[in-house]
């Protein structure tokens, strides 16, 4: 069984800082595999206060996108839970070099703790971490090294796609691993800043180019809150004919289920 828990479905500082929406990215199962990808602030008091909890001394591996706050601000703190403290060395850490050197987010100590740390690059891989091969998506346009990922398991090709700027080219990237289900992050609706972020009409245009069976939208700010994702995401499946969730804090997503229903 494969499956995503949202333990925060907000971005953006306003959201995160405030506490809008949670923060504690994605916890994604892949049969006995455990992920935690982009734990950001509240991640491990949101993983143990899930009921049932979350063990992340369960965890298989923890991914960073990128270093930005809202992605990795419990990274540490979750690397320790996931070692019992450094006392059990075990797991995998995947990020960008940036986050691992020079100013890094996961900070040197911590880094001694994981069976493993691996510097990503981007349209690299397959990087095994448990049952899953973990690729990396083309460099996005992003005020820090920030990659995608392509995860693959049993047949099941799900692809998450973190901030950035739309270019083109993007889509056509994600499109060529033919994921089953994208995650995509859409942390605008309109933008009047140009800033480095996806805005609701630029996720669509993706969806339409990818074609996932399933797509997943999250990590709102404020003005995607204030428009209602989940309408948004109804609107979406009604005139793509695939099927599209808003995430909210806390929803469990059985991707084996969602896709064979949108086969049907």
């Amino acid at each position: 069984m494969a499956s995503i828990l949202f333990l925060g479905s907000g971005g953006a500082r306003f959201v995160v800082a405030r506490q809008l929406r949670a923060s504690g990215g994605m916890w994604m199962r892949f049969g006995e595999t455990q992920l935690h990808v982009d734990p950001g602030p509240g991640a491990l008091v949101r993983a143990l206060s899930h009921v049932p909890p979350c063990n992340p001394r369960e965890l298989d591996g923890i991914l960073l996108s990128h270093k930005h706050l809202d992605h990795s601000g419990d990274v540490n703190a979750m690397i320790e839970a996931m070692t019992a403290g450094g006392h059990r060395r075990r797991g995998a850490v995947l990020a960008p070099r940036d986050a691992l050197e020079g100013e890094p987010v996961v900070l040197p100590y911590a880094q001694a703790f994981p069976e493993r740390v691996v510097s990503l690059e981007p349209s690299s891989g397959p990087y095994r971490v448990g049952t899953v091969e973990v690729r990396t998506s083309v460099a996005h346009v992003h005020a820090a090294s920030t990659y995608g990922f392509h995860f693959a398991c049993n047949g099941l090709r799900v692809a998450y796609l973190p901030c950035g700027r739309y270019f083109d080219g993007l889509a056509a990237d994600y499109a060529k691993h033919a994921p089953h289900v994208l995650v995509i992050n859409v942390l605008r609706y309109r933008d009047t800043m140009d800033v480095d972020h996806l805005t609701w009409d630029h996720a669509q245009r993706i969806v339409a180019d990818v074609r996932p069976k399933v797509v997943i939208f999250q990590h709102f700010g404020t003005k995607m809150l204030e428009r209602d994702p989940a309408l948004l995401a109804q609107e979406t499946e009604d005139r793509l004919g695939l099927r599209a969730i808003a995430a909210d804090d806390g929803l469990a997503v059985d991707l084996d289920l969602e896709v064979a229903a949108s086969a049907g």
